[in-house]
Order: C-alpha cells, then sequence, then structure tokens
C-alpha cells in the first residue's frame, strides 16, 4: 500500500513565509557557487544532491492522509490538504473521479476545522455518479458534515454537492474491512473526543494517531496504545510541542515526540512520523526538535531500531 501525506499541518494552515524561503534560497544560493549549472540535468543533480531540509516543504495544508493499493482510496481526514489531492485524483489518466465513476472512503478522527477544512474543496465531492463513503465515531456524523456548509459560512451546501453519499458509524476497537483493508479504530484523547486508526494491508500495517494527548497515562493506557501500534511499519503521530509546551499546554489535546518514542518503543513500530505540526514553529525550529527527539531516543533506547522523521507534505511510502 501507498501512504502519501497531503497535509501535515497542525490547528491551522501555515504556508512557508517569504523571510523562510529567503532562508531557503540563500542557502541554495550559497551551495550553488562554483556549481556547473550548464544544463538542465546538472541543475536537476545539483536539486537533488540539497540538503533535505532546503530541497523540501515541511508543512502547509492541514491534516490529510490517502492510503491505497491501487484498488481502494482511504482517506484520513479532510484537512486543507484534501483540496490538492481532489486535483491530483481527477488529473490522473482516465480518472474514475473525472468521470464519476470513483469511489472514497473517508475517515474522520473528529471535526475540528483543521481536520475538515478542506472538504468544500474536494472536486470529485461535485461530480454526480462518484461516490463518498463518510466514516466516523462521533454521533451525527450526517449533520456535522452538513454544519461546515451553512449558508453564512459557505455558499455550496454540503448536499448540492453532486456526489452521492453514504454515513458509516463505526465503534472504538471494532474492526471493520474496506477492500483489501482491515481498519481497526481507538480511542483517543482530546478535547470533544477524537480517534486514531489502525490499517492493516496483507502483513503491513500504518497507524493514524493524531490530536492526542498522554498527559501521566495510566498503565491500563499504555497498554491500550501499545496494542494499537504493534508491530507498525508506520505511525503517524501528534508531536505538536516540545516537551516543555506539552506540560504547559496540558488539556490542549496534543503531545510531543518525546511520548511518541516512548510508545513506539515499547509497540515495535518501525518508522515513526512526527507529525501535526505546531504553526509558530519554523521549519528550522521543527528539525530542531527532531535531533532532540533522536538524540532522547539514543539516550534512553540505545538498542531499539526504531526510525524517527519528520512528517513532510506530499511525502509518500510504500509498504510491500
Amino acid at each position: 500500500m501507498e501512504v502519501r501525506f497531503w497535509g501535515v499541518q497542525g490547528s491551522i494552515p501555515a504556508p512557508l513565509t517569504t523571510g523562510e524561503y529567503l532562508t531557503k534560497l540563500r542557502s541554495v544560493l550559497l551551495s550553488a557557487h562554483g556549481v556547473d549549472l550548464s544544463s538542465d540535468e546538472r541543475i536537476e543533480q545539483f536539486i537533488q544532491g540539497l540538503d533535505f531540509p532546503v530541497r523540501h516543504v515541511i508543512r502547509g495544508d492541514t491534516t490529510c492522509i490517502s492510503v491505497t493499493d491501487g484498488e481502494t482510496l482511504l482517506i484520513f481526514d479532510a484537512g486543507s490538504g484534501l483540496r490538492r489531492l481532489g486535483i491530483h485524483l481527477m488529473s490522473l489518466p482516465d480518472s474514475p473521479y473525472a468521470r464519476g465513476q470513483g469511489q472514497v472512503h473517508l475517515f474522520f478522527s473528529h471535526h475540528h476545522h483543521d481536520h475538515t477544512n478542506g472538504f468544500p474543496f474536494f472536486t470529485p465531492a461535485y461530480i454526480p455518479g462518484n461516490w463518498i463513503y463518510f466514516y466516523g465515531l462521533h454521533p451525527n456524523l450526517e449533520e456535522r458534515m452538513v454544519g461546515l456548509q451553512v449558508y453564512e459560512y459557505f455558499p455550496v451546501p454540503f448536499h448540492v454537492m453532486a456526489a452521492k453519499k453514504a454515513f458509516i458509524s463505526l465503534e472504538p476497537d471494532q474492526p471493520i474491512t474496506v477492500g483489501a483493508f482491515t481498519i481497526t479504530p481507538f480511542e483517543l484523547k482530546h478535547p470533544g473526543g477524537a480517534y486514531g486508526y489502525r490499517v492493516e494491508w496483507k502483513d503491513r500495517v500504518f497507524v493514524y494517531s493524531s490530536d492526542s494527548e498522554f498527559q501521566n497515562p495510566s498503565a491500563a493506557e499504555i497498554f491500550y496504545y501499545t496494542h494499537a501500534y504493534r508491530d507498525a511499519d508506520l505511525l503517524y503521530f501528534d508531536a505538536q510541542y516540545t516537551l516543555t509546551e506539552s506540560f504547559v499546554k496540558e488539556d490542549w489535546g496534543h503531545s510531543s515526540a518525546w511520548m511518541g518514542i516512548d510508545l513506539s518503543v515499547r509497540a515495535r513500530v518501525k518508522r515513526l512520523l512526527l507529525g501535526h505540526h505546531e504553526p509558530s514553529h519554523s521549519e528550522e525550529e521543527l528539525f530542531v526538535l527532531l535531533e532532540e527527539a533522536r538524540r532522547y531516543l539514543q539516550l534512553n533506547y540505545p538498542e531499539a531500531t526504531l526510525e524517527v522523521l519528520l512528517a513532510v507534505q506530499d511525502q509518500s511510502f510504500r509498504l510491500e
């Protein structure tokens, strides 16, 4: 299966500022000093050789993740990244979404604005014949979606969007099957309630665990999350706060890389992606956080094989 991250920003979209862009540009120009850039091929080689922080834009759009095996498309949350995902689906060769023959399975962790604000701009939802299946654990799922697009706040009502719609209520810890995927929701601690999802495909596992905090978790809670994360090939984890911020902002509903590492090591996770980035953190600060998290892992779990990475907008992973 392919897991692709269309948005990894927390709380509100936070595009690259002019100052951040100029910092990257200076780094590029300094790296280019004395380099032969006389052809497109040499320019491309130069670009590919740039350091990762310079070559990539880390965040911008809010949470939206697609998972597909080429037959079935799952989407986790409908943050602003969903708009670009919709454009991508419409541009596929002989796109079934452009022809009104596409299907989307859209799973919600919860319905705060940063996880829903992309849906009114999701082009496949306007195409007659497409099917959109909405999954959630909160009550009144359809009413929640309708409420996002009342006339006072958005000019196009939800049910004017021409795609066919179905609403499926899920229960915590009860797996369902969609195509070749088995998806199991689990509870998270977040204001208003939120849920993560364990996605199993063949012998591969992706876990989506955003918008949660872990303040002095009990042994039972540690066991619960360790079980949900167990043997994951890839875990997307809410690491919005620094360690200090996670103590100061108690009950705000977010966590830190340090908690993600502790749980991941216990659960034998292979790769941990630190996501739901804090909008006030610069990209430079995000990489500082990453290095501090890696040092924590090395000092406290020197035998661990866990790989710790920043979640990056538009990156993808193939789990085969």
